[in-house]
């Protein structure tokens, strides 16, 4: 039984060191700082590689930027909006920031996009 026991607990020890150094070894994620647009947080830095999902992707914004014809428009989602318009430090029109996930609806939808004016 005690040989059992030291097994198991060698095993949990090799996944806590192991979980441990996993997180030593994650560059810091530099996001400048937060920001509030039209109702929407977000974080300001470039969020690297993502992928947004089709209604970037296949320019459904352009033509509905609030995606209200999603098949997820319902009425308690219409506080949010994907695309805000503001200034930015980037080059392009529009940049993708990734938001500031406070509900359920943000958790689904980590993204949204910043356009000039």
């Amino acid at each position: 039984m005690n040989r059992f026991l030291d097994m198991k607990m060698a095993a949990l020890s090799a996944v806590v060191l192991s979980g441990a150094a996993l997180v030593a070894a994650q560059p810091a994620r530099a996001f400048d700082d937060v920001r509030t647009v039209q109702g929407q947080t977000f974080w300001t830095g470039n969020p690297g590689a993502i992928d947004p999902g089709s209604f970037f992707a296949s320019g459904q914004y352009r033509f509905d930027p609030n995606n209200y014809l999603s098949y997820e428009a319902e009425e308690d989602n219409q506080d949010y909006r994907d695309v805000v318009y503001a200034n930015h430090p980037g080059r392009a029109r529009c940049v993708i920031r990734k938001r500031v996930i406070n509900s359920e609806w943000e958790f689904e939808h980590p993204y949204l996009m910043v356009c000039r004016p």
